[in-house]
């Protein structure tokens, strides 16, 4: 099993292209959305190539793979026009991990649910981070299409643990093994 973690894609068709095309080439059996798909929201300035429709209609191409948790910029409509659930939050099961996907503009790295399992996903601070803090590892794979880090990033999730990757170079930045 192999999952691919996105996070603030916030419309933009160059990038989450590039990050669907990558999904597609590592053979994703799954695809994580992390929150803030469609919108830039009043704090960020469009990102590049910013088309929300177009968005929509190439994550709707991807929706039986797509395990995707509500942003802070995210709408009601825009549940109506995606063929995929966009859920407040999700808890997940694989390689006997308890792993919790959320935005993280409610629960964070700072304010943490009950029992958030042994990876606890969070999105919507655009910075990337992959550490691990006693028996929980917190992981944020920054934002997809409007960085506030050096790296425009994505994660890889699957057998071996953790991996945080640059999007553009499609370099390893940083791994987290599940030993």
């Amino acid at each position: 099993m192999k999952f691919i973690i996105g996070s603030d894609i916030h419309g933009s068709i160059y990038y989450a292209e590039k990050f669907m095309k990558i999904a597609d080439q590592i053979q994703a059996d799954q695809i994580l959305l992390l929150g803030d798909l469609y919108y830039n929201g009043a704090r960020n300035d469009p990102p590049k190539d910013y088309a929300p429709k177009k968005v929509v209609s190439l994550l709707n191409e991807h929706a039986e793979k797509i395990i995707a948790v509500k942003g802070n910029c995210e709408s009601e409509v825009d549940q109506m026009v995606s063929s995929f659930p966009i859920n407040k939050q999700a808890t997940i099961f694989a390689f006997g991990k308890k792993i919790f996907l959320t935005h993280g503009h409610h629960f964070s790295f700072t304010s943490l649910p009950n029992n958030p399992g042994d990876v606890f996903l969070q999105g919507h601070t655009h910075i990337s981070v992959l550490e691990k803090k006693e028996n929980l590892i917190l992981a944020n794979p920054g934002s997809i299409s409007i960085p506030k880090d050096e790296h425009h990033s994505y994660m890889v999730m699957d057998e071996k643990g953790i991996t945080l990757y640059d999007l553009l170079t499609e370099e390893d930045i940083k791994h987290i093994s599940w030993e």
